[in-house]
């Protein structure tokens, strides 16, 4: 029990205003929100499983600054991407909401890719090797990483969808453009110093 609350608080706490959360956010601006928070909840338990085997069988061993610096570089990646597209929405004032039979797998995979040597991730490798003592304990602390990881999640698909409908869609990208470049050049400088 002490893993899986262990997990489930320090999880919480730290995927708040996290860019994965904010990732999340954007993608319940351009997508239903039931299917982005299939996608994300999928990609949560897959990470945080290999998150959790990594931590119990060889946490120490990890190239943590490779990661760090990998991550990075997509961030900025990502956020330029967002900054420069030149793409025009069909409706100026809203944003749209798109359907698609390959939504729930497309944000899966971001999802999936920008949690990647995260800050969560990493605390989740670290509970996994704080707590490899038992299969029980393991269990516990995928089991509170992933609530709380969704917990936080669905609060961004929440607000990502009602500004979705308030917010214009140029300015969402804006916003998560410039988040992401400066979570990126955050994490870059993190790794490096």
């Amino acid at each position: 029990m002490t893993a899986f609350l262990s997990a489930l608080v320090l999880v919480t706490i730290a995927e708040m205003a996290d860019k994965t959360q904010l990732l999340t956010l954007s993608l319940a601006c351009r997508y239903p929100a039931r299917q982005v928070l299939i996608g994300v909840s999928l990609a949560i338990a897959g990470l945080n499983l290999i998150a959790v085997a990594i931590g119990a069988l060889a946490g120490r061993f990890i190239p943590v600054t490779a990661v760090q610096i990998g991550a990075g570089v997509l961030f900025i990646a990502f956020g330029l991407w967002n900054l420069l597209a030149r793409e025009k929405p069909a409706d100026p004032e809203t944003c749209e909401i798109r359907s698609s039979r390959f939504v729930v797998g497309a944000v899966a995979l971001a999802f999936f890719v920008a949690e990647i040597g995260d800050k969560t991730q990493l605390a989740t490798i670290s509970l996994g090797a704080r707590f490899e003592g038992s299969l029980w304990a393991s269990v516990g602390v995928w089991a509170g990483a992933t609530i709380g990881m969704i917990i936080a999640n669905s609060l961004a698909v929440i607000v990502g969808h009602v500004a979705g409908k308030q917010v214009p869609e140029r300015l969402m990208k804006r916003i998560s453009g410039g988040l992401f470049v400066a979570f990126g050049t955050w994490t870059l400088v993190a790794a490096l110093v």
